[in-house]
């Protein structure tokens, strides 16, 4: 009798969580300001919490994949990655750290407000960007 092996793929499940927080993060950012109730911006705000916290161990075990599934081979996907993982991981620390600094940016009327909305909204972007270069090795 053959006993299998249990693989856990742990950057699999690691991004999965990331790349769904960050969408509901902007989902719920975009609900408040449709309707300015402040549960939906603090909500936004523990997502994006959870979301960056989420990205250290993906990034991280993305990088052990990379070096022992795919031999470390470097290609444009995998600098990609690479890259746009690290530009993901510095806007979300700037975003969570942002808001911890301000946690009335979202009800004043500047021109920070508005980037700081954009950088919610490319955080969803890039997680589905990295989603999509990921989703072209399975």
């Amino acid at each position: 009798m053959k006993t299998a092996k249990i693989v856990i793929h742990t950057h699999h499940i690691s991004t999965h969580f990331t790349n769904g927080l960050f969408p509901v993060s902007s989902i719920l950012l975009t609900l408040f300001l449709i309707t300015p109730k402040g549960p939906f911006e603090s909500a936004s705000f523990y997502c994006a919490i959870f979301g960056t916290l989420g990205i250290f161990p993906t990034y991280f075990s993305g990088i052990y994949d990379w070096k022992t599934r795919f031999k470390g081979r470097k290609t444009k996907i995998f600098n990609r990655k690479t890259g746009f993982g690290l530009l993901l991981l510095l806007l979300g620390i700037i975003f969570v750290f942002w808001r911890l600094a301000d946690s009335q940016i979202m009800y004043s009327v500047s021109m920070g407000k508005i980037v700081f909305v954009a950088i919610n909204y490319a955080l969803s972007g890039l997680a589905g960007y990295l989603g999509y270069l990921g989703g072209k090795f399975i």
